[in-house]
């Protein structure tokens, strides 16, 4: 049964990385828009892009799955 806790939790922000920096053993490299490969989609696109105007993480800036 749920507490009183998880009832009034909303859960994570709008601006919350897809996947957070401490998931990544080393850190998570940077895109050149500014924010780290975390706030990035699977199809590249920045999560803050209206913000940042990302056009997209490059390739260079994937850390390898082995590295997670």
């Amino acid at each position: 049964m749920p507490g009183s806790v998880s009832e009034s939790s909303k859960g994570p922000g709008e601006r919350t990385p897809y996947v957070p920096s401490w998931c990544y053993r080393n850190g998570p490299k940077m895109c050149p828009c500014g924010h780290h490969e975390g706030y990035h989609g699977d199809n590249g696109t920045c999560l803050l892009a209206g913000e940042c105007r990302c056009v997209g993480l490059p390739t260079s800036c994937l850390t390898p799955i082995e590295d997670c």
